[in-house]
């Protein structure tokens, strides 16, 4: 049975939101880290955590993704034990995979992506940890 492992916030600016989820929310900074296309920074600690998620480009699916909702909830992350194996179980629990492979995700995680379907638009995000 899959666990939240984190929840995944779409933002303009990690400079600008750090503020809101130190101090109004008191989720201490956990550090972060920058992909090809996005940076990424990670807050509070326990059994859920909250990474922020900041494009590097307007083109970038999170930069799309924020042009078309804005800032917020991008997706919800579960803690698997084999990221393949809920991949090829996607499609019977209705979702549809982004992803068709297994990829390196943020702290040595591997993860992979799916599409619910919901008019909510959050994705799945499966997280496998080392």
């Amino acid at each position: 049975m899959p666990t939240i492992h984190h929840l995944g916030w779409a933002v303009r600016s990690i400079d600008q939101a750090r503020d809101h989820f130190e101090t109004a929310l008191g989720l201490e900074f956990r550090g972060e880290e920058s992909h090809p296309d996005v940076r990424v920074a990670f807050f509070g600690a326990g059994p859920v955590a909250v990474e922020l998620l900041e494009p590097l480009d307007d083109k970038t699916d999170i930069g799309v993704f924020l042009a078309n909702r804005g800032e917020g909830v991008h997706h919800l992350a579960l803690k698997v034990d084999d990221v393949a194996t809920a991949l090829a179980q996607a499609n019977r629990q209705g979702f549809v995979p982004i992803d068709s492979a297994p990829h390196r995700g943020s702290r040595g995680t591997v993860v992979g992506l799916v599409d619910p379907r919901r008019a909510d638009g959050v994705l799945i995000q499966y997280v496998q940890e080392p």
